[in-house]
């Protein structure tokens, strides 16, 4: 008969119970029929108080101020395996894997909207239009800046660069002053 009450006390069904009881979860009639099972049955109790055991020795863990030591490379380790790991995101096959798991979201999303699909879809599509027009105006207008600019600035130096003796002069100025700055820089090395 003993064999038999131990096998029956293995497979108490209150045991899941027992967290829910110490989170304070229950009900109170759930709580007294509980307490009331705690009485009778040996494996619950025990198990009951294995729970309380392990409750306070976290709260102990998680209290005290000491601190732990952490290996001087700690961080260069943590950052190589995170890299390693990210590896796998820039394979062709996990592309493809994470676009069609965002294909089928979006299939999903449809699917939540109901007979609300067509408006959604509607408004989704007179949203993208009109930002592809704003998209498009912002795109001219730099592009139309940057070849005004362009062509300005060409026929500018066209006229300074080949139909101006200044610009010549200052031109082979620069280079004579830039040739004199090199030759002391050489000849200050050499004499180190």
């Amino acid at each position: 008969m003993n064999t038999q009450t131990a096998r029956i006390e293995e497979v108490c069904s209150h045991q899941s119970d027992l967290a829910a009881y110490l989170d304070g979860e229950l009900s109170p009639g759930e709580e007294l029929e509980l307490e009331m099972h705690l009485a009778a049955c040996r494996s619950c109790g025990d198990e009951l108080n294995e729970q309380k055991k392990l409750l306070q020795a976290l709260d102990y863990a998680l209290e005290s101020d000491r601190k732990i030591e952490l290996p001087a490379n700690f961080t260069r380790v943590i950052v190589a395996n995170a890299e390693s790991r990210v590896s796998g995101l820039r394979r062709p096959q996990e592309r493809f894997k994470a676009l069609f798991v965002c294909v089928a979201l979006f299939l999903l999303i449809l699917l939540g909207f109901g007979s609300e699909v067509k408006t959604v879809l509607y408004t989704f599509v007179k949203f993208a239009d009109q930002l592809l027009a704003v998209c498009g105006f912002a795109w001219n207008l730099f592009y139309d800046i940057a070849v005004g600019t362009t062509v300005i600035l060409r026929s500018l130096s066209h006229r300074v660069v080949f139909h101006s003796s200044i610009f010549f002069a200052a031109l082979t100025g620069f280079f004579v002053v830039l040739l004199l700055v090199f030759s002391r820089v050489a000849l200050r090395s050499n004499r180190s």
